[in-house]
């Protein structure tokens, strides 16, 4: 109340009810109008309350008012979907896919509150599924949440006025992701073996950021270095692929590392290039230690190429077997090697070798031993040199395999053939000793020798002719030429004693007793001192510096001894020049005259070079002056027809007859006539054409002047016949000096030279060679 009884309004008498208000109730007249202000409202405040004032003068006034008191809801409660409550301010982390049950809680409030839920403020859900007492709770299913909920946020709000903001209960949504994208950047199509890549795999929309692993067929990758930016993972590899590789597949899967079912994978073929694996086997029938000469093998190359092999290539002991043979035949679809009917010689390593772009490989080898029947060592008599009563070892080597097993002599002469027994030689499978002595003249002959094995006896044996030996005799017919600082010594041999022999050149000091220097060649007695040096550097120390005199011999040499020794002469030794020290290396003095004689070769072809282009440049425009000259005259013999057609003179005439019928003018005139395009002159045709028949009518390169007699006595018809019937150097020879005193001859206006007689008397022969040679078009000639 408020007592402002005998005072003023400012001095008034407040009061309260300690039981009800309190010093929470104060009435306020410092406004107007004035309130009851009523502070810490309680619930049990609500009523109605009534303002009575009371006048001094005046009728009291009452007035009422209604008073509710809103108890606000408590704050909401949010509980999972086992009834725990969440504690966070986050939800999750959940995955795509996953449901979100929610029960929002709140306990009190009058009026009854209104439990409400917002997803990023947008109102989701307002029914009240249970309200027990004060207790009412709002339960929210959100099903299947994708990827774009992420971080979105769920709020539970109560409310039950709009006098306050409503309480509320906020939850952000967090959510486990599995990658949207992953790629390997690096195509692997065309990989070359042993060399090594980098290979990066990206992977994008992981939450968190994926971890990417490596896998090769079923392998996992290791040598991997991974960083990530943002939401984007980068994985590099570093590979070296092998041959192995080819056609596998190379995985790269990026992961959620937080949940092992949130993956993608991206998957490509390796394609490796390398150079092709070549594997080479003998037939699967065919027995390696089996095959004997006649059977027909075969070979298998298994190739593993990529890219594909281009050729097939074979080799026998390394070198190139042929594409086409008459005993080897390659079959190139299934690449097999077949060799049909195999000989000896087939024996050795096969190998085969394909070729793509990556290069080329060689198989494997496998060596073929190829049974055969023995055979001699050599296919020559081997004759041998022995003395009565000489025992020597005569050695029957043969070629085979397997090795032999048994071994065959024989002894043949004119009067007897004998069979040598077992116990009387020795073998050791692959050769066979005989020792033998003979002991009389009969005991020289021919010895035979046959090895066996398991795929037969020899067909051809081994001959050793026995004869006599003895020393060979001396050589013969020596001579020697001394030049100014060489000799040489040339003889000849004489019998060789049975054996062979070689020859020696012994020279003898005679400043040094007892000191010889020998040349010896084993085909022939010729020896040749290019140098003095040659012999000073063999004497004892100081021999070059004083002059010496050499005594000459030859004598030959075989396995017996040696014949007489031939003297030839004394070789003069001067001493060395002072001034020259003396060569103390051999190959010094032969490398000057080497380095000349080497000068003088590259000069000598040089200039063999230049003079051959030279003679064909010169044969080359000599054959154009002759097409020239030869086009002239045909030309020539043409106009010189024409004239005597028209001009008709009784002599003129019958010369010119004459002259055209040999050389046969009128038929070369319709040859040009018929033919168009006239043949070359086919070479068995030059044969019917005589001498006298090729001499040209008129040439500017001929001393034979055509002339023209105004008339001839039956006798100058008669000596010119007899003169054409000589030949045509006859022929030639009358005309110039056909001189007649009573007659003036007439010459055409074409001058001649004498010196240019020899160009036009052409014989059968030049003219075939000059025809064949230059192919000069048959209407020229």
């Amino acid at each position: 109340s408020l007592d402002v009884r005998g005072k003023s309004l400012n001095d008034a008498q407040h009061w309260s009810a300690p039981q009800v208000f309190g010093p929470r109730a104060r009435y306020v007249i410092e406004s107007d109008p004035a309130y009851l202000e009523l502070n810490e409202i309680k619930r049990h405040d609500q009523g109605i309350y009534r303002c009575r004032v009371d006048f001094q003068n005046s009728q009291t006034q009452s007035f009422r008012f209604n008073l509710t008191v809103i108890i606000p809801p408590s704050q909401p409660v949010v509980l999972d979907r086992w009834g725990r409550v969440i504690n966070s301010t986050i939800i999750g982390p959940k995955e795509e896919g996953d449901d979100i049950l929610l029960t929002c809680r709140v306990v009190g409030g009058r009026p009854q509150p209104d439990v409400l839920w917002f997803i990023n403020d947008n109102l989701v859900d307002n029914q009240i599924e249970q309200n027990t007492g004060n207790i009412i709770e709002n339960r929210l299913l959100w099903t299947s949440i994708q990827r774009h909920h992420l971080h979105s946020v769920f709020t539970c709000q109560a409310s039950n006025t709009k006098l306050m903001q409503p309480r509320t209960s906020k939850f952000v949504l967090d959510m486990y992701l599995k990658p949207l994208v992953v790629n390997i950047l690096n195509a692997t199509e065309s990989l070359a073996a042993h060399k090594e890549y980098q290979i990066v795999c990206q992977s994008t929309g992981a939450r968190p950021n994926a971890v990417i692993q490596w896998t090769k067929g079923k392998k996992t990758l290791k040598r991997v270095k991974e960083h990530s930016v943002r939401n984007t993972t980068l994985s590099v590899l570093t590979f070296v692929p092998t041959v192995e590789d080819d056609g596998r597949l190379l995985g790269c899967r990026a992961q959620n590392p937080k949940v092992a079912g949130l993956f993608l994978e991206h998957f490509q073929n390796i394609s490796v290039h390398y150079p092709p694996v070549v594997v080479l086997q003998l037939g699967s029938t065919l027995a390696m230690d089996d095959i004997k000469e006649g059977d027909d093998i075969y070979f298998e190359c298994k190739i593993q190429s990529n890219p594909s092999w281009r050729r097939l290539t074979w080799l026998h002991n390394g070198v190139q077997l042929p594409q086409n043979s008459s005993s080897t035949k390659i079959v190139r679809s299934n690449q097999s090697l077949v060799i049909q009917k195999v000989t000896r010689y087939s024996s050795g390593s096969y190998q085969c070798g394909a070729l793509n772009s990556e290069g080329e490989t060689l198989s494997n080898e496998i060596v073929l031993n190829i049974k055969y029947v023995p055979l001699c060592v050599t296919d020559k008599i081997i004759s041998i040199g022995v003395s009565l009563d000489e025992t020597i070892t005569v050695s029957c080597d043969i070629i085979t395999h397997p090795l032999a097993s048994k071994f065959y002599w024989r002894f043949e002469n004119s009067e007897e053939v004998l069979e040598i027994e077992q116990h009387r030689f020795s073998s050791n499978g692959s050769s066979s000793q005989l020792h033998y002595t003979p002991t009389s003249e009969q005991d020289y002959g021919t010895l035979s020798c046959w090895g066996t094995n398991e795929i037969g006896t020899m067909a051809e044996p081994c001959i050793f002719h026995l004869i006599a030996a003895g020393l060979p005799t001396s050589v013969i017919n020596c001579s020697w030429r001394n030049f100014t600082n060489a000799f040489e010594v040339t003889c000849h041999q004489g019998y060789d004693g049975g054996l062979k022999q070689s020859f020696v050149l012994e020279m003898l000091s005679s400043r040094y007793p007892g000191h010889s220097i020998n040349l010896t060649n084993a085909e022939e007695p010729i020896f040749s001192i290019t140098s003095f040096d040659q012999l000073r550097q063999q004497l004892p120390p100081g021999g070059h510096q004083q002059p010496d005199s050499l005594k000459l011999y030859v004598y030959s040499v075989n396995q017996k001894g040696h014949s007489a020794r031939i003297f030839i002469a004394d070789l003069l030794i001067p001493a060395a020049p002072k001034n020259a020290a003396p060569s103390q290396d051999p190959k010094s003095n032969l490398l000057t005259p080497i380095l000349i004689g080497l000068f003088l070769t590259i000069v000598l072809i040089i200039v063999i070079i230049i003079v051959r282009i030279y003679l064909k440049s010169k044969r080359l425009k000599q054959n154009i002056n002759k097409e020239k000259r030869y086009t002239e005259e045909s030309k020539n013999t043409l106009l010189l027809v024409d004239i005597s057609k028209k001009d008709k003179p009784t002599k003129t005439t019958k010369w010119m007859n004459n002259v055209g019928s040999s050389i046969k003018t009128k038929t070369k005139i319709e040859t040009i006539d018929d033919e168009q395009d006239p043949d070359l002159i086919p070479y068995p045709r030059l044969t019917d054409i005589h001498q006298e028949e090729l001499i040209p009518i008129n040439s500017t390169g001929s001393a034979f002047a055509i002339k023209q007699q105004l008339a001839h006595s039956p006798q100058e018809l008669e000596l010119d016949k007899a003169n054409r019937e000589k030949g045509a150097d006859r022929f030639y020879h009358q005309v110039n000096h056909h001189s007649h005193p009573h007659h003036q001859p007439i010459v055409t206006s074409t001058t001649y030279r004498d010196e240019e007689i020899s160009e036009a008397e052409i014989n059968l022969k030049g003219i075939e060679d000059f025809l064949m040679t230059n192919r000069v078009p048959e209407s020229c000639v």
